[in-house]
This record gives C-alpha cells, structure tokens and sequence, in this order.
C-alpha cells in the first residue's frame, strides 16, 4: 500500500479528528441557518398578528430579552393596563399575553353582567 493510500484511508475514517471537526462545524453551520430561517418566519408571524390586531385598535410590541426569551406587550381600548408576557419566540409571547388579555377581557364581562343584574 502506498503512502497516498494510508492518507486516502485516514481521511475516510470517521475517527479520524479532521473529519469529526469538519462535522461539527457543518452541524454548527446548519443549526445556525435553521435557527435564522425559524426567526425569519417567527418575525412574519408576528407583524402578521400585529397587523390583525391592529385592525380592533389592538396594540402589540414586542422586545428581545438579554435570557433569549421575548417580551410581548399587548393592548387595547377596554382594558387601562396593558398586558406583557414572556415567549421562547415573539408569536409565543404574543399568543401568552393574548391568553392573559382574553382572561381579562372575560373577566371584566362577566363582572359587568353580574352588576346588571344586583
């Protein structure tokens, strides 16, 4: 066997630490363009939502946190306070602190209706 062919072995040899190296770095590679094409479409979720909700004078921002999560801040014409709620991204922030917004608004109603009533 020649030397070219020793070498030829060794760089197919998954062992060898060049080849787990090159992995890792493609891996890293890959997970970073996923992680970019998931931000890219959690970003057009969230102006789409902000958009809807703009139409029934809903008020949505929100802001990135030093932890990685997301801050989402939500309003609108009944409630005075307004509503913020931590995600993993911004659409789960937005759909946590809508949750909580929906709650109130349910709240209010149904204290509204009791004190028709008495």
């Amino acid at each position: 066997m020649t030397t070219s062919g020793i070498r030829r072995m060794n760089s197919q040899n998954p062992k060898n630490p060049e080849n787990s190296a090159d992995k890792r770095s493609e891996t890293a590679e890959r997970k970073r363009a996923f992680a970019q094409v998931m931000d890219n479409v959690d970003l057009a979720r969230a102006v789409r939502l902000r958009n809807e909700y703009g139409r029934v004078r809903w008020l949505v921002s929100w802001y990135a946190q030093e932890d990685g999560f997301w801050l989402a801040r939500l309003s609108c014409p009944k409630l005075e306070d307004t509503v913020e709620a931590l995600g993993q991204s911004r659409c789960l922030a937005i759909d946590s602190a809508t949750r909580h917004l929906l709650d109130l608004l349910h709240r209010q109603a149904a204290e509204n209706a009791a004190n028709e009533f008495e």
